[in-house]
């Protein structure tokens, strides 16, 4: 029941940006439009591959790589210090060869990159933790943190990796001994709960910044 109701708040997320794409056009929450497309497809053939007990490491392998790059673009274009932004497009090619080198003499494809996905949660915290420090500077209060659109984005992600690095880290006790079965059980309305949560920022971050649009307008 609770996966169901993920995917449609996922979903939802999708067709949130999608109506209200005019207002986000102009900024760089744009890029999500695409990004979800693509989240929607994944978990759907993901889901559908589940139930037929099939387990595709290789997609999901691909996409996570592809959604810690894409979510590290987005800091890079938020982050407003030189050295920060030199930090996060330095992890860009630094994760990619991590994931290689995971794929090639560690983990390989017949097992999901554990390790390196808690490389990538990890530095998403730092990138969240970093863009809270700058936002809290004296020079950057000109507007209210909760009225900018990234925070939730932000408040999203800081909640959902730090979640993932602690039951990722705890995944193998959850799987041993007695507690196999009901400790996949546990993992998994854990994960899909932090993905409720996730996909519901995005959707408060979207309907802000078309609200802030609609304010602004008025204004002039």
């Amino acid at each position: 029941m609770l996966t169901q109701f993920y995917l449609l708040v996922q979903a939802s997320s999708f067709l949130v940006c999608l109506y209200l794409f005019r207002y986000l056009k102009n900024s760089e929450l744009k890029y999500f439009l695409p990004f979800l497309l693509l989240t929607m497809l994944v978990e759907v053939i993901g889901y559908w591959q589940t139930t037929k007990g099939i387990r595709n490491y290789v997609m999901y392998y691909v996409f996570t790589t592809g959604e810690f790059i894409f979510y590290t673009f987005l800091f890079y274009r938020h982050l407003r210090k030189k050295i920060f932004k030199q930090f996060a497009l330095a992890f860009i090619p630094f994760y990619l060869l991590a994931v290689a080198y995971n794929l090639s003499f560690v983990q390989g494809l017949n097992y999901f990159h554990t390790y390196t996905f808690l490389l990538g949660s990890f530095f998403i915290v730092v990138f969240c933790c970093l863009f809270f420090y700058e936002s809290v500077l004296p020079e950057h209060l000109n507007t209210k943190l909760t009225m900018q659109p990234f925070f939730w984005v932000c408040t999203g992600l800081l909640l959902f990796y730090l979640g993932s690095v602690i039951i990722n880290a705890l995944f193998e006790y959850l799987r041993s001994f007695d507690m196999q079965q009901e400790g996949i059980r546990i993992y998994g309305i854990i994960n899909q709960s932090l993905n409720v949560i996730l996909y519901s920022s995005f959707i408060f971050a979207f309907i802000l910044c078309r609200n802030n649009n609609k304010t602004y307008s008025l204004q002039l």
